[in-house]
């Protein structure tokens, strides 16, 4: 049986008392590394500082604010979502797996099956191992894959998120050359979730608010019109 990396990171979103905190003794009983939200709005910022490899939610919130959650996430990152739940029906278990989340377990669940959820989704997980990259240089600007963050020419680290170090770290790795709208998608986003230019976009987007000194006018990841886009190796 395949071994589970025991630096694989586990979020546990929960904002109740008891199971909650039951899912992290669980899983740090297996030796996993976990983190605990209570507060389920505080999941994206969570998301980011934690880089988890899955996330699991356990939150007592409507149906409907639920998936458009699951919806937000999926712009976010691309690890494996799990949602538990009260017996829901059919119709809202059908929209949050095509809101993304990858597992629906239905509460309640014995910390045996949890744990096996787990562990099945950890060994899928398509997360890169920064044990196996290494960090990039491009002029003046430097990745580094180990603390997920890349440094600025003023020395300023900036972190990036799961789907932005993808995004930068494939592009930087292939400084000069532009990369097609298509080839990116496949290459972030993998075979977990879907994606499109729109979502792309706004990846790119987020990226450019990070290392530009001037977003509108990108020094360091151009567009390559009718294409997609690339790292420039005249950046400074």
């Amino acid at each position: 049986m395949q071994k589970l990396d025991l630096n694989q990171k586990v979020l546990i979103v929960s904002n109740h008392q008891t199971t909650g905190p039951l899912w992290v003794f669980t899983l740090q009983q297996q030796k996993l590394d976990v983190a605990l939200e209570a507060v389920p709005a505080n999941v994206f910022q969570r998301a980011s500082e934690e880089l988890p490899d899955l996330i699991v939610l356990d939150i007592n919130w409507p149906e409907n604010l639920l998936v458009e959650m699951v919806k937000k996430l999926r712009t976010e990152t691309v690890v494996p979502i799990i949602l538990l739940t009260p017996m829901g029906t059919e119709e809202f278990q059908l929209n949050a797996y095509l809101a993304g989340v990858d597992d629906v377990i239905t509460k309640p669940t014995s910390p045996s099956l949890f744990n096996a959820k787990i562990k099945v989704w950890l060994r899928r997980a398509w997360t890169v191992s920064p044990d196996t990259l290494e960090p990039l240089a491009v002029g003046k600007l430097q990745l580094q894959p180990e603390l997920r963050s890349v440094t600025l020419p003023n020395g300023q680290a900036v972190r990036l998120t799961n789907l932005e170090f993808r995004l930068l770290y494939f592009l930087m790795s292939r400084a000069g050359r532009p990369v097609t709208t298509d080839n990116l998608i496949q290459h972030v986003w993998g075979y977990a979730g879907e994606a499109d230019s729109t979502i792309l976009k706004n990846l790119v987007y987020r990226v450019r608010r990070k290392i530009e000194k001037d977003p509108a006018k990108p020094v360091y990841l151009q567009t390559s019109p009718g294409l997609g886009y690339q790292f420039s190796t005249d950046s400074r």
